[in-house]
């Protein structure tokens, strides 16, 4: 796919966790660990887009190819829109720095959902799950799909609400944990990123909620559970245990 583009943000001040590109993960930074994976999707060229100097080198060090941004970017998203601007794609992946075990099956197959459909704006992936653990966290965002993968809405609340036990007969229907990536028209994220953040997205702290409150369509592909998103120290303990565990199989 020549006329795709992966790019991974990786911002060096993270709140919660910072300089979490740069944290040890089994022997590699978590940025290359993302970087690595996206290569093999085999989509197109792969970049990431920072605004930290020790992010860049580290990159050049692995082999990777890294752009410097604003750091003044108010989301991923913007900064994704930066590192796009003077490079020839019809269509940006955005995988998020803290999604180590991203698979890259899932990386392709929202670059083909974008390419493939005609009417979706944006693209992304969600693991349908029953974990109540995971439903319940307001870390993990569900997300609400229609039959047709076009999602209805995102919340770090647990949607759908189940108002009464369904029958003993009938299987749970699983929730649909969200993950960091998402695909973009080129015409779509220059229409994002102009759009003012909306009364869902400040209230929620999700951006995907401005495309949907300004009538953009959101597919969804399904994925496979993998290893655990780094947004906390803690989670970096998780993620080693996972990779120890998992050694050939990522």
């Amino acid at each position: 796919m020549s006329d795709t583009l992966i790019i991974i943000p990786a911002r060096y001040g993270s709140t919660r966790f910072p300089g979490k590109p740069l944290a040890d993960l089994c022997g590699k930074p978590i940025i290359q660990w993302v970087y690595e994976a996206c290569l093999k999707a085999d989509c197109g060229e792969v970049i990431i887009a920072t605004d930290d100097r020790r992010i860049t080198e580290t990159t050049e060090a692995f082999g990777g190819k890294a752009i410097v941004t604003p750091s003044n970017c108010p989301s991923g998203t913007d900064r994704i829109y930066q590192a796009a601007k003077g490079l020839k794609s019809d269509y940006i992946i955005n995988v998020q720095g803290d999604e180590p075990f991203v698979l890259p099956k899932t990386v392709r197959a929202v670059a083909e959902l974008l390419k493939n459909d005609p009417h979706t704006d944006i693209s992304t992936a969600c693991i349908p799950t029953t974990d109540w653990e995971q439903v319940d966290n307001p870390n993990h965002v569900k997300a609400v799909l229609a039959e047709d993968g076009r999602a209805l809405y995102f919340s770090r609340s647990v949607i759908p609400y189940k108002r009464e036990p369904l029958p003993q007969n009938e299987e749970d229907a699983p929730y649909y944990i969200h993950c960091g990536i998402y695909g973009y028209k080129r015409t779509a994220l220059e229409q994002f990123v102009k759009l003012p953040p909306s009364p869902l997205e400040r209230l929620e702290k999700l951006e995907q909620l401005r495309a949907l409150e300004a009538g953009m369509t959101i597919k969804a592909v399904l994925t496979a559970k993998t290893g655990p998103a780094i947004d906390t120290p803690a989670d970096l303990e998780r993620a080693k245990i996972f990779a120890k565990n998992n050694k050939g199989a990522i």
